[in-house]
């Protein structure tokens, strides 16, 4: 579900977003309520995971986002992982505690870097000690934390990532998204980011800090606990389906269709209130299509691709086809096949893609 608005919009992000300040929420939340109704009606089953996402929905007013997890009362249950994107300048008590009250038993909070001078760079509006103190605040009331930190910033030492994830762990983090800064080649730190190779130091030290806290490397850019990991993002990896609600948001029927909803909010809520179709596009995937796909998400997890199910789906026995490859792999300690899944090694996860291409 994106939910696109942000108190400040970072200089490195690619996703729709509007000022929050410059929000209907009411009007905004009202549309997504008569949108839900209308897509989650076809769905017979209870939902795994919910999803705030996008811009920052916790700068929404907590009632509005209490209104809307009642109005899916009847599809969630005990088990239901309900996520909500968090900046640290969002984060206090009374919102915590009334995010809990609503049903959040997940954050997802953009801690980004513990360094200042860091934040500072990348836009951020919280110091290193808010964050920290952000995360002790919600911990105080909901058990689930995930923090994102980055990575490949320019001017950041080898070793921090690794030190800070360290210290959010910790601090009680249950779960860390680490992610590869990525810039346009117009962007103004561009030319002054750090090769690929420092990079993968820096996430090789995250690994090499948290792993032996008990956190698995489950997926290239992901750090959990077993019972913690993100049932949202693992449905996503494995090709499940998921719905979109919200300006920009992208849903996937877990087959061959995907969609997108137009990217501006008031447009948005225009055509729900209409009673018109907000999509802006839709995308029947192909066979080959399909199968890019499930090669290309399945190996950065931890359970890589499972070689049966993929023959059986397509009809490529890719056991037989790449057997040179896999060999070579294995010798080069990047990936083996082990009871029917190949899987990737820390250093041929750096490498997924390139290996995904070999293997299509």
């Amino acid at each position: 579900m994106h939910v696109p608005f942000c108190e400040v919009i970072c200089h490195y992000c690619h996703f729709y977003t509007a000022r929050s300040k410059d929000a209907r929420q009411p009007e905004f939340f009202g549309a997504l309520m008569k949108h839900a109704a209308s897509d989650f009606s076809r769905m017979g089953d209870k939902l795994d995971a919910i999803y705030f996402g996008g811009g920052t929905p916790a700068a929404s007013p907590p009632v509005q986002i209490g209104s809307f997890l009642s109005s899916l009362k009847d599809l969630i249950t005990s088990a239901t992982e309900i996520t909500l994107e968090a900046n640290p300048a969002n984060v206090t008590s009374e919102n915590v505690k009334r995010w809990k009250e609503s049903g959040i038993n997940r954050i997802s909070m953009g801690v980004q870097s513990l360094n200042d001078e860091l934040l500072r760079k990348l836009g951020r509006m919280h110091t290193a000690d808010e964050a920290r103190r952000a995360l002790d605040v919600c911990l105080a009331e909901i058990d689930n934390v995930s923090c994102d930190l980055m990575y490949a910033v320019p001017g950041q030492p080898e070793e921090e990532p690794g030190k800070q994830a360290l210290e959010l762990v910790r601090r009680g983090a249950t779960h860390l998204s680490a992610y590869h800064l990525t810039l346009e080649k117009e962007h103004f730190l561009h030319p002054q980011l750090p090769t690929g190779e420092f990079a993968w130091k820096q996430i090789r030290s995250i690994a090499d800090r948290v792993v032996p806290l008990g956190l698995g490397h489950y997926e290239i850019a992901s750090f959990a606990a077993s019972d913690r990991e993100s049932v949202n993002n693992k449905n996503y990896w494995s090709g499940g389906p998921y719905l979109a609600l919200g300006p920009s948001a992208h849903g996937f029927d877990g087959e061959s269709t995907r969609w997108t909803n137009v990217s501006d909010w008031q447009e948005y809520i225009r055509k729900v209130e209409a009673g018109e179709s907000p999509l802006a596009w839709t995308e029947n995937l192909t066979p080959q299509q399909r199968l890019i796909e499930v090669v290309f998400t399945s190996i950065r997890t931890s359970e890589g691709l499972d070689l049966k199910s993929f023959e059986s789906k397509f009809g490529i026995d890719l056991v037989s086809q790449k057997k040179g490859l896999f060999e070579r792999w294995e010798k080069e300690d990047l990936g083996t096949v082990t009871k029917g899944r190949f899987v990737l090694s820390f250093s041929g996860r750096m490498l997924a893609d390139e290996i995904a291409k070999k293997l299509i």
